[in-house]
């Protein structure tokens, strides 16, 4: 049932939007999305490697990240901004940091103190964070509203390139961990976006920074920059290292840029948001001293809402000038807020928040093992870094001797950073590789029981760092344990975290992973253990760190080597000895070629043996962290926001319909007072379309607007059925005019060149005397046909059915003219052989090239 209502609710929305014209056709495009706590900016790159932000509906190149339910209807971005500052329940915003978070994270606990109006529960079955809506009951996870947001960045992208995208790059926050990763990947899965790899959003950056600097890059001396990027919720400084290094695809010669992030700092809680909420406080706390109500201001979370909105205007006003006055109407009881703020008392507010301005640049230094002295510049990204004062502490404390650099456009480095990037790992794109080596900011390490020897040794646990503090990913590593007889168990967690404190440490969650056991180690010893063999059995475990960030356990292998017999020394001896023969010679045959692959099995030493037994162990996975989506909750999800998608188009397909009879009723109503269509009705068709559309205002002002975009679409046809013959008629009356001026036009000038056709000085002309009298001929009977029909035609009263109709027109112009341009052609061709003989070429010729351009 539940596959057939999928496919149901699919098919629907295939012909909604066929119904409302989106234009998409397969091809080559990929987007990226660089989804942030407050803005979404979207990129995307087509065929022919044009790279660009995608607009959204409003034409703005980034859109606030917020989501607002309200009657039934979803609205996004500036739209659902609106709704939250009547209903700020309704609205969702800065979602994005409790993406992976249990519900007893200090986050969520922020979170709840910034925002108390929303109705925060735990997940019965994951005891992560669930936003309740008040108006309707519905519950939505965090991984469900980042889904509703790709799902309108694929929108955006496909509006802008008209072309089908279903894979993109996502920029995250470099201090999102394997929990926050993994539920990016589920949100992306949930609406049908293949995410081609998760980047680090200052990694993105310094990538759009990268490939607009690769001539400075050198083999030898890698250049240093810093990153410092401070958004709405977090600042985060990256240190990156440039050079060019050796191709590793077997082109010996080629050079290729390669990225590196050395060091990175961070500071989660330093950003715009929080000036913004400070700033929204110092507003309702000058607002209750002046009294005006006694209600108090806080207590109301509509006003609250209005206050959050102007301290963002505020803030950014600020930014440019050293006062401005916070204004708004009827903030609450009737009483309107009017205060002057000046950048002095914002600074003062958020004094402790500047003093930590440097430390994440500090700790991204110390990571690096550099010195300011090694960078070459400091790259500003993000909004943030726009406040004056921010900018001033960087320069004072940082000291790097160089100006700051704002070259990169701090709204759309990361989308166009991530989107080259995109371009670079889908199939079919002709771009230069530009490597990039991201840094491990949460080291991981693997902890085991070792195996004892005897009955009385006492249990050890055993440590082992996978990656370390900054290691480069992505990257591989394989972890051998020897002379394991029986399964066991390994747990996967987060190693010693000394660069953070403890309430950072606390952000993270679970510092334990996953749990990895361990099956069928006994069976293979016990299968293999009777071959000799002077190695001990291995257990491989291949971890990997991905791009994407994620660590991940791609296969696990037992092996043991063989011992080899004398005789088959011998014979490995003696068959390399006739391998090596015919190689002498250069003969190459299937005997031949068969030594050689027995050669390639065999070693040459003395110690000679067979390659180890290979034999792949089950793992079961036990995640530790915020367990995953299983795949029965996946897919609820995924027939959810499916059945919302379709619930938009409706509504879409609604709003369009009911625009376009509004504007219907008005343009009948305009045109019905102008002589020139109520004189082309006749007095019942008058009366008939007056009667509908007074049917139709009715019912549009009694339950019209509820009505369904089908009923919508019958009340526009049947009227627009009733006005069309009148609209015709007064078409015809209109142009009439204009087209007989343009038939008369070619007549005269059809008139003037046959009377030059006649003339006795053109007695060498290419034109026939038979042609000559066919063109008289045309030219006679089109204008007794004119004169005839304009007379008849103005006898008509003009509600009648036009006998001289524009079409009729056209078809008689459209003869005369083809036969003169035919004519011309002829006639100028054969008179350019000639020229010199019969007349000047400046007066005569040049009047028949001018006439045959007009026609």
């Amino acid at each position: 049932m539940n596959i057939l209502f999928w496919s149901s609710i699919t098919t629907q929305i295939i012909l909604l939007e066929l119904c409302l014209k989106i234009d998409i056709v397969h091809s080559l495009t990929v987007m990226s999305v660089d989804l942030g706590s407050e803005w979404m900016k979207v990129a995307i790159v087509s065929a022919d490697f044009s790279e660009e932000i995608a607009l959204n509906k409003e034409s703005k190149r980034k859109t606030p990240s917020a989501i607002a339910f309200l009657n039934g209807e979803r609205t996004f971005g500036k739209d659902a901004l609106t709704v939250g500052v009547r209903f700020p329940s309704n609205c969702y915003v800065y979602f994005l940091d409790l993406l992976g978070k249990k519900i007893d994270n200090p986050i969520v606990d922020l979170y709840k103190t910034r925002f108390p109006y929303y109705n925060i529960i735990p997940d019965p079955k994951r005891n992560t964070v669930l936003f309740k809506h008040n108006e309707s009951g519905e519950q939505f996870s965090p991984e469900e509203l980042v889904a509703m947001m790709l799902e309108k960045a694929r929108e955006f992208a496909q509006d802008n390139s008209g072309q089908v995208i279903n894979e993109a790059v996502i920029s995250v926050p470099g201090y999102f961990g394997q929990a926050e990763r993994s539920a990016m990947f589920k949100a992306a899965e949930i609406v049908g976006i293949k995410v081609l790899q998760l980047i680090n959003s200052y990694t993105a950056a310094a990538l759009n920074y990268g490939i607009f600097h690769i001539k400075r890059f050198n083999e030898i001396s890698p250049m240093f920059m810093m990153f410092y990027d401070m958004g709405a919720c977090g600042t985060q400084v990256s240190v990156v290292s440039y050079q060019l290094v050796k191709s590793k695809d077997g082109r010996a010669h080629e050079l290729q840029p390669q990225l590196t992030v050395l060091g990175v700092g961070y500071e989660r809680n330093l950003g715009g948001l929080e000036i913004q909420l400070r700033l929204r406080d110092y507003l309702a706390t000058k607002f209750n001293d002046l009294k005006f109500t006694p209600n108090d201001v806080t207590k109301n979370p509509q006003s609250m809402a209005k206050l959050f909105k102007e301290a963002g205007r505020l803030k950014i006003i600020l930014s440019a000038n050293t006062e401005h006055f916070a204004q708004i109407e009827g903030l609450i009881d009737q009483k309107d807020l009017y205060i002057k703020v000046t950048r002095e008392e914002l600074e003062q507010l958020c004094k402790d928040l500047f003093d930590k301005v440097t430390l994440p640049a500090l700790k991204a230094l110390e990571a690096s093992g550099l010195t300011i002295e090694h960078i070459e510049q400091v790259m500003l990204v993000g909004a943030g870094t726009r406040v004056p004062r921010i900018q001033d502490v960087l320069v004072k404390d940082l000291k790097s001797g160089h100006l700051l650099g704002r070259s990169l456009n701090t709204d759309d480095a990361a989308a166009l950073g991530a989107a080259y990037k995109a371009a670079e790992l889908r199939n079919g794109f002709e771009v230069n590789t530009f490597i990039t080596k991201d840094a491990t900011m949460f080291p991981i390490e693997l902890k085991f029981y070792r195996e004892k020897k005897y009955e009385s040794e006492p249990i050890k646990q055993v440590r082992r760092i996978l990656f370390s503090y900054m290691k480069p990913y992505p990257q591989r590593i394989i972890v051998t344990f020897i002379n394991h007889k029986l399964d066991f168990d390994l747990t996967v967690g987060y190693a010693e975290l000394n660069h953070l404190d403890e309430n950072e440490i606390r952000c993270l969650g679970s510092l334990s992973l996953e749990h990895i056991k361990l099956k069928g180690v006994q069976n293979a010893y016990s299968k293999y253990k009777d071959e000799e063999s002077s190695d001990p059995n291995k257990i491989n475990l291949h971890f990997i760190m991905d791009a994407s960030g994620i660590l991940v356990l791609e296969n696990v292998e037992f092996s043991i080597g063989k011992s080899v017999t004398n005789d088959q020394v011998e014979e490995s001896t003696l068959l390399n000895i006739l391998n090596y023969i015919p190689n002498l010679f250069k003969v190459h045959d299937k005997f031949n070629e068969n030594k050689l692959s027995v050669k390639n099995t065999l070693e040459n030493s003395s110690g000679s043996k067979l390659p180890a037994v290979r034999q792949t162990i089950e793992v079961d996975h036990e995640y530790l962290f915020v367990l995953p989506t299983d795949d029965d909750d996946l897919q609820h999800l995924i027939i959810k926001l499916k059945k919302l998608r379709f619930k938009d188009l409706s509504q879409l397909h609604k709003e369009k319909a009911l625009h376009s009879l509004l504007t219907l009723i008005v343009e009948v109503r305009e045109k019905l007072s102008q002589p020139e269509y109520s004189h082309s009705a006749t007095d019942a068709e008058t009366r008939s379309i007056l009667e509908k559309l007074t049917e139709i205002s009715n019912w549009l002002g009694y339950d019209g607007l509820d009505a369904e975009a089908e009923e919508l679409e019958y009340k526009y046809n049947s009227l627009r059925k009733i006005i069309q013959p009148v609209w015709d008629r007064a078409f015809e009356h209109i142009e009439r005019s204009q087209r007989l001026e343009a038939l008369s036009n070619t007549l005269k000038k059809s008139n003037t060149f046959l009377k030059k056709l006649k003339n006795n000085t053109l007695e060498d002309s290419p034109i026939t005397q038979t042609e000559m009298d066919k063109l008289e001929k045309l030219i006679l009977e089109t204008t007794i046909w004119r004169d005839k029909q304009v007379e008849e035609q103005e006898r008509l009263p003009k509600y009648v059915q036009p006998v001289l109709s524009i079409s009729t027109i056209e078809t008689k112009h459209s003869n005369i003219r083809q036969k003169m341009k035919y004519l011309m052609t002829k006639f100028i061709n054969g008179k350019l052989k000639n020229q010199k003989k019969h007349f000047n070429v400046k007066d005569d010729l040049q009047y028949y090239v001018d006439t045959h351009k007009e026609l």
